[in-house]
């Protein structure tokens, strides 16, 4: 038996604590006394946490064996202000492409005593330190915490009843080609060919190649070829491949999911969200352009937002007419 997460249970900013049953999350279980493993951040249709670099994930893809712990932790109530989460959450995407700490995961599997690495990211350090951010202190130290800390504070409490039995369909979908693993696997593969090309600048994230190529624009060329080599100006196009009924009516109506009015509601509630980031994104561009010089990695940064505000643009076309076919209008709300 399969289960999958209840999203109706869930709210912006909760995280989700999970044991699973694999050798490495039950070293880092036996090692900290705790049911968990592994921590992420919820925020609507994603789950951001650290994995081999911090990612955001579709929470639909996660599937768990009924023996393995999944346990979601909500602000409580005096905390839970809409403009603290929303800080939190722009927080947390900022770290978005951080590589993983994988020599302090060695450390702590080894029970060895390590040197924290603000540069580094972990999964609960990362949680922790996103909620420090904004005032909402869950650990004492985060750069040494682990998932079962975050369990031990009076900031927060715990949500029953988080997950459901997973559908054929559910299991089906979860088990289907991620074109984000496309996407952050190349950006992975970026970020090591950049600090082997660039040792001295320690380079963790998109966001520190970045603040690196503002100090050193001569450094242009050489960037954009790497990125260039593994495809990643060009994985935008990929969702229309492996999820083509997000993008073609007929397709749409054809494919095997339960609930098509609610998802196509969604679809353009998440579409509408990505369209506004990726509008800031493209105003970022223009800026830096502006401000240190038409760089070729700015120009195909610039176009990059534009083609996934095209692919956003044509599922929120695909999601409103299906609406449309069964007279059901979506209202947003200001």
């Amino acid at each position: 038996m399969k289960y999958i997460l209840n999203i109706q249970k869930l709210e912006p900013g909760d995280i989700i604590l999970v044991g699973y049953n694999d050798e490495e999350s039950r070293q880092i279980q036996e090692r900290t006394n705790s049911l968990y493993s592994h921590a992420m951040l919820y925020w609507y249709d994603s789950l951001i946490h650290a994995s081999s670099i911090v990612i955001t994930e579709n929470p639909s893809r996660l599937l768990f064996e009924k023996d393995e712990n999944v346990c979601v932790l909500r602000l409580n109530d005096e905390y839970r202000q809409e403009l603290r989460i929303s800080h939190l959450i722009e927080h947390a995407r900022s770290f978005v492409g951080t590589l993983y700490d994988k020599e302090a995961l060695d450390a702590m599997a080894e029970d060895k005593e390590f040197i924290p690495n603000q540069n580094r990211q972990m999964c609960a350090k990362f949680i922790a330190q996103c909620f420090e951010s904004v005032c909402a202190d869950l650990v004492d130290d985060y750069e040494k915490c682990s998932p079962q800390d975050l369990i031990n504070t009076d900031v927060v409490h715990q949500i029953n009843d988080v997950l459901i039995e997973a559908t054929p369909q559910d299991v089906d979908f979860a088990n289907s080609r991620d074109v984000t693993y496309l996407q952050f696997g190349a950006i992975f593969s970026i970020i090591n060919r950049l600090r082997k090309k660039f040792p001295e600048a320690d380079i963790m994230s998109l966001m520190q190649l970045e603040t690196f190529l503002e100090s050193n624009p001569v450094h242009d060329g050489a960037i954009v070829e790497i990125m260039s080599k593994t495809d990643y100006f060009d994985l935008w196009h990929l969702e229309r491949e492996y999820c083509p009924y997000l993008y073609d009516v007929e397709a749409y109506k054809d494919s095997c999911f339960d609930n098509k009015i609610k998802m196509a509601i969604d679809i353009i509630k998440g579409s509408e969200r990505i369209i506004k980031e990726k509008k800031a994104m493209k105003d970022h561009y223009t800026e830096l352009m502006r401000k240190i010089g038409k760089l070729e990695y700015y120009k195909k940064m610039y176009e990059l937002q534009d083609n996934i505000i095209e692919n956003a643009n044509k599922r929120i076309e695909v999601a409103r007419a299906y609406l449309a076919e069964n007279r059901i209008v979506h209202i947003k709300y200001i």
